[in-house]
């Protein structure tokens, strides 16, 4: 999870987030769903930088999580945001193998039963996201 800096001491994990509970995305109004078809970031409320050390996930300008908060860490597309949104004006709709789940987003699953929905390293104008390379990483989080 930690990076190696140019002394050799670690540095956490950090990029740029998208995120938003799946209630938030399951009330987003119409206009707002299909204005995000062209852009994820106007579906997703919270943004800003994420970094992941050994027992802290911090999304600044939201919240700050512990392992222990979470019960699960997955990447797949769930009804509040699924493929058709994912995919967008960009035409992601591939059906085979792992190009199929390019632009799932990754899914905490708190012990309080909220979830969480995270697109890292969101490129606006690919659609790609850096969620792929993130789920390792946060698994080890969750798992301590």
């Amino acid at each position: 999870m930690s990076r190696q800096g140019s002394a050799g001491a670690e540095r956490p994990l950090q990029e740029h987030y998208l995120a938003a509970t799946a209630t938030e995305l399951k009330i987003a109004t119409v206009p707002r769903r299909f204005a995000a078809v062209a852009d994820a970031r106007l579906l997703f409320p919270h943004s800003g930088s994420i970094e992941v050390t050994h027992d802290v996930l911090e999304l600044r300008g939201w919240r700050t999580l512990r392992a222990r908060e979470t019960a699960i860490v997955s990447r797949a597309y769930i009804p509040e945001y699924n493929r058709f949104t994912a995919g967008g004006v960009r035409g992601g709709f591939p059906s085979l193998g792992a190009v199929r789940r390019a632009g799932a987003p990754l899914v905490l699953d708190l012990r309080n039963r909220e979830r969480i929905v995270l697109l890292i390293g969101y490129d606006v104008v690919s659609g790609v996201t850096k969620n792929s390379s993130w789920l390792v990483a946060l698994q080890r989080f969750v798992a301590g």
